[in-house]
């Protein structure tokens, strides 16, 4: 096989729809609004002051020979963005690194893809199925999500004492306000007595 020609990705328009059967490698790296991607802003506090800065990115896709067989083609990832959280420990808001550095590996088939043995072969990747139109800007998406910390906290000790006692106050108050309702006992035997 020739070695492939590598095409510059550039801007958002050219990451949803990457040609990846088409034999060519792809480089690409910049910077992206958040408007591009509504499940991440979906995650964001947006009672603070605090702004989210754009996704910096970069990729590169090649192809590795194999010998008496279909040259492996793979894609390396890297992204960082920083995005306000709330706290789940004082409830307030603060600035979320997320950062990401991956490759993947690309089959032709959901079939291949689930049957490939990773941790016999290559364990530090992930599958992913080759398409004429590869929409890059949603796998930057889903890592970004993927890399959100499940219970979004301070780094340690960044939660000031008067926040946690304000929250615990406020969480306290909100466990006081549920009254559940319990069914009269006698007035559901009186209803069976009258079945």
């Amino acid at each position: 096989m020739m070695k492939p020609k590598s095409l510059l990705l550039q801007n958002a328009r050219d990451l949803e729809s990457i040609d990846l059967l088409s034999g060519a490698s792809y480089v690409g790296q910049g910077e992206l609004g958040l408007e591009h991607f509504p499940r991440i802003q979906a995650e964001i506090d947006t009672s603070s002051s605090l702004l989210p800065s754009t996704l910096v990115w970069e990729c590169h896709t090649w192809y590795e020979e194999v010998l008496g067989g279909t040259p492996k083609h793979f894609l390396h990832l890297r992204l960082t963005l920083e995005i306000p959280l709330t706290c789940q420990a004082c409830l307030k808001p603060y600035a979320q690194v997320i950062e990401s550095d991956r490759d993947y590996l690309f089959f032709q088939t959901e079939e291949e893809a689930e049957t490939w043995d990773f941790e016999a072969d290559h364990e530090s990747e992930d599958a992913l199925v080759a398409t004429e139109a590869f929409n890059l800007l949603e796998l930057i998406e889903d890592e970004v999500l993927l890399a959100l910390p499940l219970a979004p906290r301070h780094p340690a000790h960044g939660c000031l004492a008067e926040d946690l006692k304000t929250a615990s106050a406020r969480l306290k108050g909100q466990v006081e306000d549920i009254v559940i309702e319990k069914p009269n006992p006698f007035a559901i035997l009186k209803n069976l007595k009258k079945q």
